[in-house]
């Protein structure tokens, strides 16, 4: 992964083989990213995406084991404590055009990912829905 960095904003490239969640989440733990968003697009090799059924509460994994075209790949980082909770969204596409999103929860990168990172400097948290159990975001009063 190379990148540079224009004020809070952080242009990444990740390279074949790359894991997209374990780089960001190594990524912002060496830059002390507490919070952000991202985006981006390219292609993996392959990806596991997940759907998160309502009635079930929980959720269900989708792995494609094939290349994919990344068409959008958004996300934010937060923290627990110390550790980066990344929260993140993809739409890929296989060779017949055919469209999957969900949840991610790995794709390894080929040939190439271009992220786009912005910084927050204010915090943002999140909050363990009773209902779902889902952490999510939680604005002050």
């Amino acid at each position: 992964m190379e990148f540079e960095q224009y004020g809070s904003q952080y242009v990444m490239r990740l390279d074949p083989g790359e894991e997209v969640m374990a780089v960001l989440r190594d990524f912002a733990a060496r830059w002390d990213i507490r919070d952000g968003c991202f985006q981006g697009i390219g292609a993996f090799s392959r990806v596991q995406l997940r759907y998160f059924d309502v009635r079930e509460n929980r959720y269900k994994p989708n792995d494609l084991d094939e290349q994919v075209e990344v068409g959008s790949l958004l996300g934010s980082i937060a923290r627990d404590r110390t550790t980066p909770v990344l929260h993140v969204h993809a739409s890929v596409a296989d060779a017949q055009a055919r469209s999957h999103s969900g949840h991610l929860s790995a794709g390894v990168v080929r040939p190439t990912l271009e992220l786009f990172l912005t910084a927050f400097s204010k915090p943002l948290r999140r909050q363990k829905d009773p209902a779902t159990g889902l952490e999510l975001l939680a604005f002050a009063a």
